[in-house]
């Protein structure tokens, strides 16, 4: 039988606390932590780890939110935990995540399904109010996030402009665009062929156009694995990703990976902050994780969910 091994690569600025909690609920001989912790982050806070020899923290940017040092950020931790050539799946998980099925359930479950790649996409074409947003026109969302404050006004401004007065922009030669949630699980041939394409020559143009895309985080390896070999890997659902798109008002989980239960309730947080009142939700979902969560706000269920759902020490799957 195929032995599982898991790199869990997650992104981390905030919530130290559970952040801790989150890395000891899906600890496992079987696994390697990969983190990475934003820059503008006190970095002793989440490294507190004493006799833990399977977390790397890896080299540390400073991450603003929609720009391209969040794929960036991305693209360390895949380069970090490539190296190793043990690895069968590669999972992206944030720091307010947390598992809602056993260790386990996760391994059975991805062992069942190897070698499917869990990345929800749907095309972005030219009519598509997102293309226009994200990628026809230019972004400059580091430079301003890393300027001093004095400069952050003026630069909003160049910034708007510059895409009244910049022709729209026309998407990398030979590929058709693909967007979806940042939170996937990869297999080792699809890492791979990123890894593969990020050390070659083909990867300059392709990361120089990334740099100005706002949200390149749900684009860049959309689009690099869809418009590849591996794109036969990638676990598609056109059902679930149109009621994704709509927002409905009810309790559903993400097609993010189709592993993430997440709740896009519009009478809620954008996406709702989980509490007590969730449990059932959780209870039922197919998901194996579930974001987000709060130290404070969370704190109730989360026992609940370490005591009720975590504590099993084997698969009950059907």
């Amino acid at each position: 039988m195929m032995k599982m091994k898991i790199a869990y690569l997650i992104l981390a600025h905030d919530q130290p606390r559970h952040f801790q909690r989150l890395i000891n609920a899906l600890n496992s001989e079987n696994v390697h932590f990969y983190v990475h912790v934003d820059l503008k982050s006190n970095i002793l806070e989440f490294d507190c780890f004493k006799n833990v020899d399977n977390i790397s923290f890896i080299k540390r940017i400073s991450v603003n939110h929609g720009g391209f040092s969040l794929t960036q950020a991305m693209i360390h931790l895949i380069q970090a935990a490539s190296e190793s050539n043990e690895f069968d799946y590669f999972i992206f998980l944030s720091g307010k995540d947390y598992p809602i099925k056993c260790n386990n359930f996760i391994f059975d479950f991805l062992k069942d399904c190897y070698p499917k790649n869990f990345i929800d996409f749907y095309h972005l074409n030219e009519q598509d109010p997102q293309f226009f947003v994200t990628i026809s026109k230019y972004h400059f969302v580091d430079l301003i996030g890393c300027s001093p404050q004095v400069f952050k006004l003026p630069l909003r401004i160049a910034q708007f402009a510059l895409k009244k007065l910049l022709p729209r922009r026309s998407f990398v030669k030979g590929m058709l665009p693909y967007r979806g949630s940042q939170w996937t699980c990869l297999n080792r041939p699809s890492v791979d062929y990123v890894i593969d394409f990020l050390n070659s020559p083909k990867a300059k143009n392709y990361i120089n156009f990334f740099k100005y895309v706002w949200g390149s985080d749900e684009i860049f390896f959309h689009t690099l694995l869809l418009n590849s070999p591996h794109a036969v890997d990638c676990y598609h659902d056109d059902n679930e990703i149109k009621k994704s798109r709509k927002r409905l008002s009810k309790n559903k989980y993400s097609v993010g990976a189709k592993l993430h239960h997440i709740d896009w309730s519009v009478d809620r947080e954008d996406p709702a902050v989980f509490d007590i009142g969730d449990f059932s939700a959780l209870q039922e979902s197919d998901a194996l994780f579930a974001r987000k969560f709060s130290e404070s706000k969370s704190e109730e269920l989360l026992d609940c969910i370490d005591e009720l759902l975590l504590s099993a020490t084997k698969s009950t799957r059907a």
